[in-house]
């Protein structure tokens, strides 16, 4: 809203109302006043959910100078899930590097941190060296803020390891690279895996995690639909690969039929389903935790039992776009079909009745904190530490940081300094205790230690 009424001054401004206008000047414009004015209140007045404020196209927190130091202000109110039960302050900020470029994500494997920038660039943060240029293949586009470079996962036995991005042409991929005999890529020889071709401008995710439970890749595709605010079924359309976490490999799912046309089969690869844009997803002994970043009400984190899946071999639900978050859409567009049987029927009831709806959900407008895009995060491991199988996770917009302990059901909210830019990801960092990595939209790699 408010960059469109600043537009709207701009113009009156462009205009030149001044008193050095005749009074035919102004008869002429008073009309053309009173026209922006209505079409400003018109757009304040159906920003409703159709509208949307998120990881899209909200711009990046603009501050000088990061406050480094210990976090001892409080906590915003929270305004969400019943499971809200403290605010932990005495965070410590460090910056670690700042390489000045746009940051998407951070990964640990092999005693290395791989820092991912968004224009194709793998710096290896352990050894100050770059281990990977992808910048000839990654597509920027300069109205889709999420595209570039996305995701990088290593096979942990086997020696290659697998990067996503959006590509030149606005596809979602998936490449594959060998490792030489010293660890480092090897370029000329290399494999697309999966190539999905986004007709929009956004939700790619592509996010990739090793599944030890599965002992398979597990990719994160989002909806892939942004533009003016379009839905479309395809989350929930079991025959489609998007708005779904998929198996690279296993073809050990049985979804029941979602699709227009009964004779369409849906997909062996499905783990989960129904989802917008997840970012990004994380596996902790038979759990998986997947936060999906909502429209313009409600961020989600779901937590799934594997085990459920293994027994039943249905994929997990989460209802998007009938659902976001806790609250349910009664949808009019190209709908899908739920095909049983001899029976074909509107998806509707099949969706209210199998959503699983998320453990902790909050909303956009908080009293004090705009609060939007949640970031997923990890499960601190050592069981020493005071915050153990506690999973943290962030949010895009607000610059916050949350402890869940999904055991209890316990949520916790730890206030940070600004940053510089906003949190586009966050891991544990297994190399030291009680200390989480972040990387921002900025360009700097920051280290938060725990209180």
């Amino acid at each position: 809203m408010f960059p469109i009424l600043s537009f709207l001054f701009l113009i009156l401004d462009k205009l030149q109302i001044s008193k050095r206008f005749t009074n035919t000047r102004i008869l002429k414009i008073v009309p053309v006043f009173f026209l922006i004015l209505f079409v400003g209140i018109f757009l304040f007045q159906n920003n409703d959910p159709k509208e949307e404020l998120s990881i899209d196209s909200s711009p990046p927190i603009t501050v000088s100078e990061v406050v480094e130091g210990v976090v001892n202000e409080g906590c915003s109110e929270w305004k969400g899930s019943d499971n809200f039960t403290d605010c932990i302050t005495g965070t410590s900020v460090s910056v670690l590097t700042n390489l000045n470029t746009p940051l998407t994500n951070v990964i640990l494997f092999d005693q290395n941190i791989y820092v991912l920038q968004k224009n194709g660039l793998i710096f290896n943060f352990s050894n100050n060296s770059n281990f990977l240029d992808l910048s000839s293949k990654v597509g920027l586009f300069e109205d889709f803020a999420e595209s570039g470079l996305f995701s990088l996962a290593f096979h942990p036995e086997e020696n290659y390891f697998l990067v996503s991005y959006s590509d030149k042409e606005n596809n979602l991929i998936i490449e594959k690279f060998q490792l030489d005999n010293s660890s480092n890529p090897i370029t000329d020889t290399t494999e697309i895996l999966m190539k999905l071709p986004n007709s929009q401008c956004c939700h790619y995710s592509g996010n990739i995690i090793w599944s030890n439970y599965f002992n398979d890749f597990l990719i994160s595709v989002g909806d892939m639909q942004n533009k003016n605010g379009l839905l479309h079924s395809d989350p929930l359309d079991t025959t489609s690969p998007k708005g779904k976490v998929l198996f690279l490999n296993k073809k050990i799912s049985n979804p029941d039929l979602l699709s227009l046309e009964n004779s369409s089969v849906p997909r062996k690869d499905i783990l989960a389903y129904g989802l917008r844009n997840p970012w990004k997803t994380y596996e902790y002994k038979n759990y998986l935790f997947i936060p999906d970043v909502g429209k313009s009400r409600e961020e989600e984190l779901n937590i799934v039992n594997l085990d459920d899946f293994k027994e039943s071999t249905k994929p997990f639900l989460f209802g998007w776009p009938h659902f976001e978050g806790t609250i349910y859409y009664d949808l009019i567009f190209n709908q899908i079909l739920y095909h049983n049987e001899n029976s074909s029927v509107n998806i509707r009831e099949y969706i209210k009745e199998n959503t699983l709806l998320p453990q902790v959900y909050y909303s956009h407008e908080a009293p004090e904190n705009y609060r939007a895009a949640i970031i997923g995060g990890g499960v601190i491991q050592k069981s020493n530490s005071k915050y153990f199988e506690q999973y943290f996770f962030a949010d895009y917009l607000s610059n916050e940081m949350f402890s869940y302990d999904f055991a209890n059901n316990e949520l916790k909210i730890m206030p940070l300094n600004n940053l510089g830019g906003s949190i586009t990801s966050m891991t544990i960092n297994t190399f030291a205790e009680d200390e989480i990595l972040i990387t921002t939209a900025s360009g700097r790699l920051v280290s938060l230690k725990l209180p």
